[in-house]
């Protein structure tokens, strides 16, 4: 059979280096297995992949086969996941930017973080103190209406409003202390984080990393659905996965993970995103290839198809 295809071939290429028959020349596998070559493609091949030659029998391009229902299906949802990884890459980006100008070195991070904790405990500290006379003049109220009842009288509407009006200033002030503390716990978090961040950006000095848009997607897309009380544990065990895959992470934030770009026919660049839907959280592995007819074959191989099956197995 191979035999048969070169003399086709040879005699192709024979025919078209003649100035006379000088033209593009096609080759594709039909229906049947069969390697067909040709100047032009019968209608009925129309749809299938297709390679077009040089004069030296080259492939020089490759045209896509018609896509079935599924793969545009499919492929929708792989550019709507590449969309919010472009989304989630900018805030990132803008937010690491703006930490590294802020800030030189972690003791500038605590410096600001404790300037503004000594602020919320100074309100705290006021709130709390105005509690006290805020309560004591509430059980006046309250005691006064007791004495008209034990008394047999009708307590006077006045009496009711400075109840009324006493409790929601307490019930205020409250809520006020209870603003502060919470504040003073997201700020401490927050405080972690940056210096966590910090530490990495400072670590880890890189090139920008960016969205590939050169390379081409796998059809096979994995998904791993998990909770509030999940989510950490089982991205984290995500991470793992791509490493242990043998890919190199050159990006990572709470919400994205990117390894290097494909640049071979036979690499394949990973990326790991945290999708927040209304109804649940997934953890999605898209893969790509290198813009290539050997990248195009490795995307689709039964190698990568396993990987897919195997990131889809994960549980926290």
């Amino acid at each position: 059979m191979r035999k048969k295809n070169r003399l086709i071939l040879s005699i192709l290429l024979l025919t078209l280096s003649n100035p006379t028959f000088a033209g593009k020349l096609y080759k594709w596998v039909d229906k049947n297995g069969n390697v067909s070559f040709s100047d032009k493609v019968p209608p009925e091949e129309s749809r299938r992949e297709r390679e077009e030659l040089n004069e030296e029998g080259r492939t020089i391009a490759v045209k896509d086969a018609a896509k079935t229902p599924e793969e545009i299906q499919r492929l929708k949802e792989i550019n709507h996941l590449q969309a919010l990884q472009k989304e989630l890459l900018q805030s990132q980006l803008a937010k690491d930017s703006a930490l590294l100008k802020t800030f030189r070195s972690e003791e500038d991070i605590d410096t600001l973080a404790n300037s503004k904790l000594e602020m919320l405990d100074s309100h705290i500290t006021i709130a709390t103190s105005q509690s006290e006379t805020l309560k004591k003049q509430l059980i006046l109220h309250q005691a006064a209406a007791a004495n008209f009842e034990r008394s047999g009288k009708k307590i006077p509407q006045k009496n009711l409003s400075n109840i009324q009006s006493a409790q929601a200033q307490f019930d205020k002030n409250q809520q006020e202390i209870a603003d502060f503390k919470l504040q003073k716990t997201q700020l401490s978090e927050q405080l972690a984080n940056d210096k966590l961040r910090f530490n990495v950006l400072k670590a880890h000095s890189v090139e920008t990393p960016t969205i590939d848009s050169e390379t081409i997607p796998s059809p096979f897309l994995g998904q791993l659905t998990c909770d509030a009380n999940t989510c950490e544990t089982l991205w984290d065990k995500a991470s793992s996965f791509i490493t242990d895959a043998g890919a190199t992470i050159v990006y990572r934030s709470d919400e994205l993970i990117l390894t290097r770009t494909p640049r071979l026919s036979k690499d394949i660049g990973l990326s790991l995103t945290k999708v927040n839907n209304k109804a649940e959280l997934n953890i999605m592995l898209d893969i790509r290839c290198a813009n290539s007819k050997g990248g195009k074959a490795t995307c689709k191989s039964e190698q990568t198809a396993q990987l897919i099956e195997q990131f889809n197995q994960l549980t926290p």
